[in-house]
């Protein structure tokens, strides 16, 4: 998403944030000027180092991020607020140690956070991969309130606060949290009979008016949601609410002064829709989003006179001593962790061009997907282009890469006709070709291309979406509508998870509970030795042959 202009013209570094902050504190005698500093989807990355690449990253991470809220805080002493958008407990090595490997006295994302002294985090989606248990002990063991307005359980009392009040400088600042309804089918069965994340929009609202009943003086909506994207899912076919509903709470919702957003992995900065600020700091702990908000006193009560935000970029920043202490344990594990040598390999193996031509690295997956459930088909998404096996030995690291996800492994019975469909809405990932569509649809992230095994199958792209495959076989024979056929897949996309609602009433023929990153860990510790040929059956293929370079190129433009 484009940055508007006047934001690229403010403070957009830090020591010009510092500056204004200065200067608009003094502007009229006890006027008072906030800063709210957030982060979002941060998905495990505490200090700057690339697990998978082995190698330190100097672009990331909340010890940087850590250290751009400390200046902030010398800067304004006493009147910063710090939040953070969800999805913290999961995404990296460190996270899956944490959650299945280790034990430490407090996780360490919380631990991290708590050095860093929160005031508030919503509950994004991924915090409910490792299960509500789980969940529920990361919160206890935070200091600061993970908020979800919406989400309601079975029974009993709703597990999370739907809003906290902090105090700056007299001030009352109500930051109220709401997550992603995608988690009900995401996480099924996690969720399923325990917890249901309900509609954004009316638990804000209602949120809102409670808080201007208390006397807030400041409503800041803290929300795991993108800003207007179409939902990764069908909302039709799974009856759930909209994902993306950042800029629907500022046009619907009267009242509140800065929406902080998150979710789409993409960065905003100072946009006004209908009076309310919006701001989305980039993920993984990448940039900071700073709001100024100036108050003034109106009849014996504050309000909100100005407002602007700016990002602070992590990279340049030095790491903070005490956040990197406290995760130096968590750490070491997640390092040692994907260290492990668990084979060799004679060649190197690369998943650069995955999306636009079988590759063997690919082909690992979906062989033990398929041999693992016993299923006639298997589908994959290639979730990270920069994954590889070097030649040598083969390290858990690398097997992470390939499969980054804690996703668990499904099969389900489908007719031709469903195999058509799942292939026709996979390739919609890219444009047509010959036309002035982009060579790659960019609201369609790539883990959303799913290919499959066991079919063959041309994708010309030459043809409008919809209408690409001209020819699809299963052991050499044309698929006929009534076919049918099993299909190994992960549990997300068994959900309908993508937007797959072809799926959605599909029989359940395999649930798996061991995560597919294990299986394939697994899979290389029996083998020992692992060769491209033990794999690799071309099966698919993009037509024209004119089309593969831009894809490929734009491919590689965004990824998620």
């Amino acid at each position: 998403m484009r940055i508007p202009v006047r934001s690229a013209l403010m403070a957009l570094v830090l020591p010009v944030v510092l500056a204004a902050a200065g200067r608009t504190a003094s502007r009229q005698p006890g006027d008072v000027t906030l800063l709210v500093a957030a982060t979002t989807d941060v998905h495990g990355h505490l200090v700057g180092w690339d697990y998978y690449a082995n190698r330190p990253d100097t672009a990331r991470g909340l010890a940087r991020a850590a250290t751009i809220v400390d200046s902030l805080r010398r800067a304004a002493p006493g009147r910063v607020v710090l939040v953070d958008a969800g999805d913290m407990l999961q995404g990296t090595p460190l996270t899956y140690v944490a959650a299945r490997r280790d034990t430490f006295p407090v996780h360490p994302v919380i631990a991290a956070m708590n050095a860093m002294h929160y005031d508030a985090a919503a509950v994004g989606n991924h915090e409910f991969n490792y299960g509500l248990p789980f969940l529920r002990t990361a919160a206890a063991e935070a200091h600061f309130p993970l908020l979800a307005a919406n989400a309601y359980p079975a029974t009993g009392a709703p597990p999370f606060a739907g809003r906290t009040v902090v105090e700056r400088h007299g001030v009352r600042i109500a930051l109220i949290g709401a997550t992603t309804p995608g988690s009900n089918a995401w996480d099924r069965d996690n969720l399923a009979g325990k917890l249901t994340i309900g509609s954004i929009v009316p638990a804000v609202r209602a949120q809102v008016d409670s808080a201007r009943g208390d006397r807030a003086d400041v409503i800041v909506v803290v929300v795991h949601t993108g800003l207007g994207e179409p939902s990764s899912y069908d909302t039709v076919a799974t009856r759930l609410p909209s994902e993306n509903v950042a800029a629907e709470i500022a046009r619907a919702v009267p009242g509140v002064d800065l929406i902080v957003y998150g979710h789409s992995h993409k960065q905003m900065a100072d946009t006004v829709i209908a009076g309310t600020l919006l701001m989305q700091p980039k993920n993984w702990a990448t940039s900071v989003a700073v709001a100024e908000l100036h108050l003034a006193r109106d009849g014996g009560r504050w309000h909100v006179a100005a407002k602007r935000s700016s990002l602070v970029q992590a990279a340049g920043h030095a790491e903070n001593p005490e956040v990197r202490g406290a995760v130096a344990a968590a750490d070491a594990a997640a390092r040692a962790y994907v260290a492990m040598r668990i084979g060799t390999t004679d060649v190197r193996w690369s998943a650069d061009s995955g999306r636009v031509e079988d590759v063997p690295l690919t082909d690992l997956v979906l062989e033990v997907e398929r041999r693992t459930a016993r299923s006639d088909l298997a589908s994959t998404a290639v979730f990270d282009l920069n994954a590889k096996l070097d030649s040598g030995a083969v390290t858990v690291g690398e097997m992470a890469r390939l499969y980054p996800y804690e996703n668990t492994l499904s099969a389900v019975r489908i007719t031709g006709a469903q195999l058509r469909a799942y292939l026709e809405f996979s390739a919609r990932y890219f444009g047509t070709y010959g036309t002035a569509e982009p060579p790659v649809h960019d609201d369609i992230p790539g883990y959303n291309f799913d290919i499959v095994a066991g079919a063959d199958y041309t994708i010309d792209l030459s043809r409008p979406a919809g209408s690409r495959l001209t020819s699809l076989t299963v052991r050499g024979k044309p698929v006929r509508d009534d076919d049918s056929f099993t299909l190994a897949l992960n549990n997300y996309r068994r959900s309908g998870g993508g937007g797959y609602a072809m799926l959605k009433n599909a029989p359940e023929v395999y649930t798996g509970t061991a995560e597919i990153r294990d299986l394939l860990i697994a899979e290389v510790e029996r083998r020992k030795h692992i060769a491209p040929a033990d794999y690799f059956e071309k099966n698919w293929s993009i037509v024209p042959a004119a089309a593969i370079a831009p894809a490929y190129d734009a491919t590689h433009h965004w990824t998620p």
